[in-house]
């Protein structure tokens, strides 16, 4: 054996280990990006466009943030000419406050309509939903809302999805699902309920929206070709408003300005002694909306559905900038209602 043949000899089993270690790199770097990474990884939203349309499912009359939220959302539109579309308003029910009637999305709807008159926008279109949630996952609950949704996605495609914004029970976006699934592929539900906690990985869907019709958001969940975004009662709770801040950051006088201002002194907050003066209030709708608007106020991630769900994907928020968001928020609205009287 020569030289050159016995220095081969000696450096063969390192140059395989050197090898055998690459493709145990390369095998390792490939489980956590395409198999870990799928399941758990944080995703970029891009801030809309005037080519996005969207439309904003709410129980209005249940709370005082579904206020705020379509403020916030109209005060944004520009009608397309740079920022994203604003297609119109359903109404949403909730029939399980106890300060409900039996026809809380008529509620709703009232409650609509006076908020895009005051904001100066009276042609936008806004429609009641169903005053009942759906009674099982087959059945839908016809209403305008429905046909609305039906009628809008009926414009998108894969490519430019209709975002739909649920603030509350998901009966109306169900119901429109039931009536033509076909649907689930041109639309991106975006839900703002139920509970997360990030250290576990496990959802509680023992919360207000959730609870107003679990048949519904359940068939949303076990869609497989559905998008689905939710931004969290954990997640949104952070957004705390003050009542100085209401009295401050927006034109004093104003129509708009008074009537929040009236709901939130005038609304009985049956679920909570906390805070018996009202000083702070959970802004959980505007954050839904508000982390859309500006996605580098928010934190999202692609995660695991709930477990009693289908095993697919749903993207989660899970963290916001609140200080930011408000300051956004203000600003926006601010600068819009010097322009309506």
């Amino acid at each position: 054996m020569n030289q050159s043949q016995l220095t081969i000899k000696r450096t063969l089993p390192a140059l395989l280990a050197i090898v055998v270690g690459l493709f145990t790199i390369a095998g390792i770097a490939y489980f956590f990006n395409n198999i870990v990474g799928d399941r758990y990884a944080s995703t970029g939203d891009r801030a809309p466009d005037a080519t996005q349309e969207y439309l904003i499912d709410a129980d209005t009359a249940n709370e005082i943030d579904d206020l705020f939220a379509i403020v916030g959302a109209i005060a944004q539109d520009d009608r397309g000419e740079t920022g994203p579309v604003l297609a119109g308003i359903t109404a949403a029910q909730f029939h399980t406050s106890p300060l409900a009637s039996a026809t809380s999305a008529d509620e709703s709807q009232a409650l609509n309509e006076r908020i895009v008159r005051l904001m100066g926008r009276p042609a936008l279109r806004t429609l009641v939903g169903s005053n009942r949630p759906l009674a099982d996952a087959k059945t839908p609950n016809r209403s305008p809302a429905a046909t609305f949704i039906l009628e809008r996605a009926s414009l998108a495609s894969k490519q430019n999805k209709l975002q739909i914004f649920v603030l509350g029970p998901c009966t109306n976006v169900a119901s429109a699902l039931l009536l033509n699934p076909k649907i689930a592929e041109v639309i991106h539900v975006r839900y703002l309920g139920f509970w997360y906690n990030a250290e576990t990985g496990v959802y509680d869907k023992k919360e207000f929206n959730t609870g107003n019709d679990s048949i519904a958001l359940n068939l949303l969940l076990n869609n497989p070709k559905l998008e689905f975004t939710v931004m969290t009662a954990t997640t949104s709770e952070a957004l705390q408003m003050s009542r100085a801040d209401l009295n401050e950051r927006l034109p004093q006088g104003h129509p708009v300005t008074k009537m929040l201002q009236r709901r939130w002194d005038t609304f009985d907050r049956w679920w909570t002694d906390e805070d018996a003066n009202k000083q702070h209030w959970t802004m959980w709708d505007v954050a839904s909306l508000e982390a859309w608007f500006e996605p580098d106020l928010a934190t999202l991630s692609e995660l695991p559905a709930p477990a009693d769900n289908l095993d697919r994907n749903i993207k989660v928020y899970t963290a916001i900038d609140s200080a930011a968001m408000l300051d956004r928020y203000f600003s926006v609205v601010s600068d819009y209602l010097e322009t309506v009287e």
